[in-house]
């Protein structure tokens, strides 16, 4: 990752990893469209692993389509939950204070 994230990115992605309710947060919305609505329960850890292969199954498909869904379904939420297990990885070098490409003020 630090091949492509410059060394404010890294920071930030570090501030990031450290607000646990910040991060659950944005696991919640991205994974909310991946699986189903509503399947995500306020207050509640969530799962990566439900649901939503449920409403596959019940749809109108033969077997190899729902096979290919299902697999579909698999692979959008193991990729997800890959890179956020990646952000636990990005440290930065510690250094001093790094100087950032942005303009702050806007």
């Amino acid at each position: 990752m630090n091949d492509y994230l410059t060394d404010v990115e890294i920071e930030a992605v570090e501030a990031f990893n450290k607000n646990e309710v910040m991060k659950e947060a944005v696991k919640k919305v991205l994974l909310q469209h991946i699986y189903t609505q509503g399947v995500i329960t306020k207050g509640k850890k969530h799962d990566p692993l439900k649901n939503r292969a449920l409403v596959i199954v019940a749809g109108d498909y033969d077997d190899e389509q729902l096979g290919g869904r299902l697999r579909s379904l698999w692979e959008g939420v193991n990729a997800l939950e890959t890179g956020f297990t990646d952000l636990e990885k990005i440290k930065s070098k510690k250094g001093g204070p790094i100087e950032t490409p942005y303009n702050e003020a806007e």
